[in-house]
Order: structure tokens, then sequence, then C-alpha cells
């Protein structure tokens, strides 16, 4: 019974422990690398994660890979020292970002370059930077343009030739350049007087544009005034004319408005006339159809009526003891006689 649990336990053990045995962890940014007893190194890449690995067997390298840095600084005392086209000693402050090539870590292993290659990496790239950084001119330092050029010229060279330690820079940083101190003096003042020259010359150039364009704006405004009495008198010509044609307009309409007044006058003269004698006309009509009217017994009828409405009697003295006084007085037929004339 003992013996079985003992045998159960070992299983169980095993069972944990085999697979902590029998792989291999790469860590991240590492690339990992086996080698094997009787098989060498296996060429391949192995890339983040586990992988089989057996005991007494396998054996593994893991690689950086991430990116690398190789610096050339001044600060470090590491710069970079070139000699340019006139023999002058350059020093040049430079970062080159390199890397392992894809699937090609196994062959650094294979090739016993695992401890080296970061160092043939700064011999290799120091002998093509000295080789091609030497075609800049003292000149040439001085232009960003040039130095880009030279770098992005470099970098191809710099790769072919670092392809046998299966590294690949990606890209090239020139960060400074310097000359010795005093050279460096020398060329400062070399550049302040090109500088200054340059300053002149543009000084010259703007005293002669200014003097162009004070030139200019003496044409200009004499253009100007030419154009501007030109104007003036084409606007006077105009002015003259419209004024002459609202002269004649007004004349027209002077003469258009008399001739209508006195064809209207003489046409309310006529009217007036014609009025006139149709009024008198009319009155005279009226008082011969009222003198007819007036002469018919209904006329004398009417007189008599309106000669009793505005008749005002006064103060009359009778006398009673007249035996014709009723007669001539008090009667109808008197007072007929009176108003009707019978």
């Amino acid at each position: 019974m003992k013996r079985t649990l003992n045998i159960i336990a070992g299983v169980i053990l095993f069972i944990f422990l085999a697979p902590s045995m029998c792989m291999e962890r790469i860590e991240p940014g590492k690339i990992g690398v086996r080698r094997s007893l009787e098989g060498g190194v296996a060429e391949q890449d192995f890339k983040v994660g586990y992988h089989l690995s057996l005991p007494f067997w396998h054996s593994w390298y893991q690689l950086d890979g991430t990116i690398h840095y190789l610096e050339y600084n001044s600060a470090q005392n590491t710069a970079l020292d070139v000699r340019t086209k006139e023999n002058n000693v350059i020093f040049i402050d430079l970062t080159i970002p390199y890397r392992i090539r894809t699937d090609e870590a196994w062959r650094i292993v294979r090739e016993g370059f695992v401890e080296s290659y970061d160092d043939k990496v700064k011999s290799t790239a120091t002998g093509i930077l000295r080789e091609a950084l030497a075609e800049l001119s003292s000149l040439d330092v001085q232009q960003p343009e040039k130095r880009v050029e030279v770098g992005r010229k470099a970098l191809p060279q710099l790769n072919k030739a670092l392809e046998q330690y299966h590294v690949e820079a990606t890209h090239m940083v020139l960060r400074s350049i310097r000359f010795r101190d005093q050279y460096e003096a020398k060329l400062q003042n070399k550049q302040y007087y090109i500088v200054q020259g340059r300053l002149d010359e543009a000084r010259q150039q703007e005293l002669a544009a200014k003097q162009e364009t004070e030139t200019l704006e003496k044409v200009i405004v004499k253009d100007i005034a030419l154009k501007a009495e030109e104007w003036n008198k084409k606007i006077e010509e105009v002015k003259s004319r419209y004024e002459l044609e609202i002269a004649e307009i007004d004349a027209e309409a002077t003469r258009y408005g008399r001739a209508k007044r006195a064809e209207a006058d003489a046409k309310f003269a006529e009217l007036k006339s014609e009025g006139d004698l149709a009024e008198a006309k009319a009155e005279a009509l009226g008082e011969k159809l009222k003198a007819e009217a007036l002469a018919t017994k209904a006329g004398r009828t009417f007189s008599a009526i309106e000669a009793v409405r505005r008749f005002k009697l006064g103060n009359v003295r009778l006398n009673s003891t007249d035996p014709q006084f009723l007669y001539r007085f008090g009667s109808m037929g008197a007072w007929r006689r009176f108003f009707l004339g019978e």
C-alpha cells in the first residue's frame, strides 16, 4: 500500500514538473535560439512564448530583439572624428539605431558572434562612416542639405557591410558637427564676415529697392494726376453736355407749358362765353316764361297772393259816417280791384 502511494505521488509530481522541465520560455523583447547535442543550432528563430526543450539535450540562447543604439557622443568623448577633403578634422555626434535581421539570430549563434556582434557593428560602422563622411568639404559641413545627402548615401553602404554580422541599421541621425576649437573660431569669424557681407549686400539691395520704389511711387502719382485731370475733363464735358440738354428740355417744357396754358386759357374763355350766353339766355327765357305765367289768370292770382302776403296796412283813418266807406274799402270787390286789377 505504501509503495502504491509513493508511485502515485511520483506520477503526480512528474505531471506537474514535466511541463516546466520540458519547456523553455522566451521573454518579451528576446529572440530564442536552440542548440541540440546531435543537430547543433536549429535554423530558426523562436519568438516569445514556450517552446519544447528536452533536459540535458537542448540548450538555449536568448538574444536582444529590441532596437540597439550605436552612439558617437562628444559628451562621452566618443565622437566620430573624420577628416574632410581639406584635411580638416571634424567631430560628429551621431546615433545609429540597428537591430538583428529577421530570422537571422540563429546565424549569429552558429557563427559565434553572440558576445561580440555589438563591437563588430561599431568597428564596421566607424570605418564605413569615416570613408563616407570624408566626402564632405568644410563648406559642405555648414550646409544641412549636404550633410543629410551624405548620410542618406552612407546608410546603404553601412547595411551592406553589416550583413555579415546579420544586423541592419534602420536610419542615421547626425546631431552635431564641430571642428577643432582653433579652426572653429576661424570658421566662425569667416562665417561672420560672410554674413556681414551678405548683410551689406542686402542693405544695398534694400536701398536700391527703396529708390526704385520711390521712383515708381512718383510715376504712379504722376499717372494718377494725369488720369484724374483726364477724367475731370471728361466729367466736365459730360456735365456741360447734360446741362445743355437739361436747359433745352427746360426750354421745351416752358414752351410746351405756355402753349398748353394759352390753349387752356382760350378754351376757358370760349367755354366761359358760351356759359355766360347760355346763362343769359336761360335768364331771359325764365323772365319770359315768368311774365307769360304771371299774365295768365292763375298768374295774376299767384301775384295777388304774393302781394297780399307782402302787403302791410298802415294806420288808416276811417270815417264811419261816410256811406261809401264800406263799398270803397271794405267790400271784396274793392280788394279784388286793388290786388287783381279788375
